[in-house]
């Protein structure tokens, strides 16, 4: 992941952001859920404060940032000390696997999502939520990201872009989902494919 200090010198303002625009998260977490298996054994890579993990029932997660770790910690959460490109973690331990907004900040993205493949079991599922670069909001974010704490040095991907690297890492796209049209805060569709909603979803399974 990153090297990158912003999480680890600003995980308080990370949590107030959530807590100012809790039906944004309202939205997001939905969206997810929508995706996720009804069953097995998962983790979150760069499960940052556990905000979404703690919400979604998954207990264990991977996370660099000691002071985002010690949060994630605080809600429950199995922290792995960590990043994304490296995990410690035995090949085929995990029926799925939940990144969420992490793609952009990563370093060596083919690399990080070879490491999920390996982690997960035969067929096992990868959920995929990030910040499309090219939608409406997308391009807000773009425009905006360099006079912003968390994502200065970002690089966002489109959904187009993220379908490819998911199938060149081994996987296939099997569903899509996406929700937030404005900034709002109030709760927002959840609306399958990708392409308006700036929060997108993709669910992918590990190909034998």
């Amino acid at each position: 992941m990153s090297k990158d200090n912003a999480f680890e010198n600003h995980s308080d303002a990370y949590e107030r952001w959530f807590e100012r625009n809790d039906l944004i998260l309202d939205s997001e977490v939905e969206a997810i859920r929508q995706l996720l298996p009804d069953s097995g054994q998962g983790i979150e890579i760069g499960v940052g404060t556990g905000i979404f993990a703690s919400r979604l029932g998954i207990l264990d997660g991977v996370e660099p940032s000691s002071k985002m770790g010690e949060l994630a910690a605080s809600r429950g959460i199995n922290v792995i000390s960590a990043s994304a490109e490296k995990l410690p973690i035995s090949d085929g331990s995990y029926q799925f696997a939940l990144m969420v907004t992490v793609d952009c900040f990563l370093e060596d993205v083919p690399g990080a999502l070879g490491e999920v493949r390996r982690i997960l079991a035969d067929a096992g599922l990868f959920i995929v939520a990030f910040i499309d670069r090219e939608t409406a909001l997308g391009h807000q974010y773009e425009r905006r990201k360099e006079s912003d704490t968390f994502y200065g040095h970002a690089k966002f991907h489109s959904s187009e872009e993220m379908a490819l690297l998911l199938e060149a890492a081994g996987f296939e796209v099997v569903d899509k989902r996406q929700t937030i049209y404005s900034f709002d805060n109030k709760l927002q569709d959840i609306r399958n494919g990708t392409g308006e909603g700036v929060f997108a979803v993709i669910k992918a399974k590990k190909i034998p």
